[in-house]
Parts: C-alpha cells; sequence; structure tokens
C-alpha cells in the first residue's frame, strides 16, 4: 500500500517535471518600460476585445505608455493580412511593437470606420506577462519570457 503511494508521487513528480521542462525554456524575451527608448518606430498596443472594428489599440510609444485620452483604436498588419492575435493576447498582455506607419491608414468597410494603420516588423511581450495559471502556482509561470506552450 505504502509503496504504491511511493510509486504514484514519484510518478505525478515526474509528469510535473516534464511539463515544467518547456515552460522554462524561453522562446521570446519581454521588454521592460526601461528599454522602450532603445526601439525607434516601437508602439506599445493591447488586445481589443469588440465584435466588430479593431483588434488592437495603442496604449503608448517608445517614450512610455500614453494616458487614457490617447488611447485609440488602430489597424495592424503583417504581408498585407490584419494580424488578429498574438500570444496570450487574451489575457491582457501589452506588446511592444516595431512598426512602419501605413500612411493614408485603413477605411474598414463593413464598420464604416477609419483607423490608423501599422505595418509589423517586430513584436515583444512586455513585462511581466500574464498567463492562466492551470495546475501549478504562479510562481512556477515564467513572466519574463514566452515559451513553447504559449505559442500553441
Amino acid at each position: 500500500m505504502i509503496r504504491g503511494l511511493i510509486v504514484l508521487f514519484l510518478l505525478v513528480i515526474v509528469i510535473i517535471i516534464i511539463y515544467l521542462i518547456p515552460a522554462w525554456i524561453p522562446v521570446k524575451y519581454a521588454k521592460m518600460e526601461a528599454d522602450f527608448y532603445k526601439y525607434e518606430n516601437a508602439i506599445l498596443i493591447k488586445r481589443t476585445f469588440y465584435a466588430t472594428g479593431a483588434s488592437w489599440k495603442i496604449v503608448g510609444d517608445s517614450n512610455s505608455f500614453y494616458d487614457k485620452e490617447n488611447i485609440c483604436d488602430i489597424w495592424l498588419e503583417k504581408d498585407d493580412k490584419p494580424i488578429i492575435e498574438m500570444p496570450l493576447s487574451e489575457y491582457d498582455n501589452t506588446y511592444l511593437c516595431i512598426v512602419k506607419k501605413i500612411e493614408g491608414g485603413k477605411y474598414w468597410e463593413e464598420g464604416g470606420e477609419y483607423f490608423e494603420a501599422y505595418k509589423l516588423i517586430d513584436w515583444y511581450p512586455i513585462y511581466p506577462i500574464k498567463r492562466e495559471k492551470i495546475i501549478l502556482p504562479e510562481c512556477m509561470y515564467p513572466s519574463g519570457f514566452l515559451n513553447k506552450y504559449d505559442f500553441e
């Protein structure tokens, strides 16, 4: 009986370790607010959750975060296709995006709205990265980088 419990306990420990190893292998590191100035043509974005309209809102630039009056919806695209999601965008994460402004913006015909538009060149998550805590305590999930699980 005790031997069976020990084997079961060890099996659970091995499964947790197998799960944690890939979770702690960095794929893309997060940037800190102190690093924003290093990036030219950078904007800070968050996902919007409208049923229609833009999928992103601009919340800052390479200088800092904007105040609430300057936050606005934007059009973000790569290879002439709108970007719908980035890893963990549903958890209210912020992203530093290196962009090129699209002159003339974009007019969304279905909603009859005009948006400032940007072409995405590269992006980084902003520290701390927020994610759903599934099984383990919060300290077991990295907040300084994205891992392979975040891209699945």
